[in-house]
C-alpha cells in the first residue's frame, strides 16, 4: 500500500510541474519599439505608453511554432487613448525577411475593446514578429490582455 501511495504521489508531483511548464510556454514575452515603455499590470495585462516621438512606437513577440501556409488571427483586449495599429512581420527559417501585413488602424477607447488581424502566411514562413505600433507621431498611452495567436485548420480568407 505505501509504495503504490508513494508511487501515486510521485506521479502527481510530477503532472502539477509538467503543468505549470506547458503554461510557462505559452506565455509571451513582450518588448517594448521604439520609445515606448511597457510594463506588466498584473498576470497577463500589460501597460504600454510611448512619447511620440515618432511613428511606430509599441511593442512586438514572436510566438513560437508557426507554421508556414497557415491562415492565422492574431486577437487581443486593448483599451486606452491614441491610434494604433497591427503588423506582422514574417521571415523564413534563414530569418530572411518574406513580407508584411499592417491592419486597419484602430482606434483606442476607454473600454476594453478586442481587436484582430487575420493573414495568410507564406508556404515559406518560419517565424514572424507581431507588432502593436502607433500609426504616427503621438503620445499613446494603452492597455493589453488577453493576447492570443490561432491558427486556423481550414482557410477563411
Amino acid at each position: 500500500m505505501r509504495k503504490f501511495l508513494s508511487i501515486w504521489i510521485s506521479c502527481w508531483i510530477l503532472f502539477i510541474c509538467s503543468a505549470s511548464l506547458v503554461a510557462a510556454e505559452q506565455a509571451y514575452k513582450y518588448f517594448s519599439v521604439g520609445d515606448a515603455e511597457i510594463s506588466e499590470i498584473n498576470e497577463q495585462s500589460y501597460n504600454v505608453s510611448t512619447k511620440g516621438s515618432k511613428q511606430d512606437e509599441g511593442f512586438v513577440f514572436t510566438p513560437k511554432s508557426i507554421k508556414g501556409g497557415k491562415q492565422i488571427t492574431f486577437q487581443l483586449d486593448m483599451k486606452g487613448k491614441g491610434e494604433v495599429l497591427i503588423r506582422v512581420s514574417e521571415s523564413d527559417k534563414a530569418g530572411k525577411y518574406i513580407k508584411e501585413s499592417i491592419s486597419d488602424p484602430i482606434k483606442l477607447a476607454k473600454d476594453w475593446k478586442t481587436a484582430q488581424h487575420n493573414l495568410m502566411l507564406s508556404p515559406k514562413t518560419a517565424e514572424i514578429d507581431i507588432m502593436v505600433l502607433t500609426n504616427r507621431k503621438q503620445q499613446a498611452t494603452f492597455q493589453f490582455k488577453n493576447v492570443k495567436v490561432n491558427e486556423h485548420k481550414q482557410p477563411t480568407l
